[in-house]
């Protein structure tokens, strides 16, 4: 499995960086809108949402609300706010779970809503960002990898203490350590290659972007492990070999983008 896991993640990032610095604007957002519309059918089939008809429009509502957040500013300031309300109400679940799953039970209406806030804000950000400043689309993946890798190895080596225990057994705040560790050192060589004389103030806003970023990564995580939990099933999908579906490979971008998108653009 693990062998599975490092040929596909060694296939995938050297294309994703590729997609990132050459793609226009244009052509980028047309990757993630398919890339949102695989996620979305995975998750109906999470949710049980049955009928081609059913997913189809509820794909269209989703990647059309995902559209008015990328081209309307005025929406986008609350949204985002709104955005992390709603998982700070999935950090209510995920640590009280599974007393507090009754957020993402097996109600379709709840899940369908859930989805909404859950793939909209993330395709939306992607499309902003990379708009905006595409070092920042890499910077904020790169994060989210040196979280994951820094994560499994440090808690491979020296996890005790079991982060969420009834979510995803294997995760420990010693891995969570681990990745904040090397997501702080993405932060800081990031800073000395995009700066040409980076001053502490920079180092400090982009490790505080980092420390963000690699905490909420962990929330997406966890939070998809719940909906899997609820709905009794082990991965979304299998289209990607030791990864499972798109949605279990992209489930800490569900969190972070948008949350890293409001700090970049509205409080930083």
């Amino acid at each position: 499995m693990l062998a599975k896991r490092i040929a596909t993640a060694l296939t995938l990032a050297p294309l994703v960086i590729l997609v990132v610095l050459y793609l226009s604007p244009s052509w980028f957002s047309l990757v993630i809108g398919i890339m949102t519309c695989i996620a979305s059918w995975e998750y109906c089939k999470l949710i049980k949402l049955n009928g081609f008809s059913n997913r189809a429009f509820y794909i269209t509502v989703l990647l059309a609300c995902a559209f008015l957040l990328a081209i309307s500013p005025l929406i986008l300031k609350p949204t985002l706010y709104l955005v992390s309300i709603w998982w700070l109400a999935a950090l209510f679940v995920v640590v009280g779970f599974p007393n507090n799953s009754k957020l993402i039970n097996k109600n379709l209406v709840l899940g369908l809503f859930n989805g909404l806030f859950l793939l909209a804000p993330m395709a939306a950000a992607l499309g902003i960002l990379h708009s905006q400043e595409r070092s920042l689309v890499l910077l904020l993946l790169f994060v989210i990898w040196a979280s994951d890798i820094g994560a499994y190895f440090s808690g491979k080596q020296f996890g005790r203490k079991k982060l969420c225990p009834e979510v995803s057994p294997n995760k420990t705040f010693e891995g969570v350590y681990g990745g904040v560790f090397l997501a702080q050192a993405v932060a800081v060589t990031y800073a000395v290659v995009t700066i040409q004389e980076p001053k502490t103030n920079d180092f400090l806003v982009f490790c505080f972007l980092a420390l963000i970023v690699s905490l909420v990564s962990v929330l997406g995580d966890l939070f998809e492990s719940a909906l899997k939990r609820v709905n009794n099933q082990k991965d979304s999908g299998n289209l990607l070999p030791g990864h499972g579906g798109l949605l279990d490979r992209i489930d800490s971008l569900t969190a972070s983008a948008p949350i890293f998108l409001m700090l970049v653009v509205f409080v930083i």
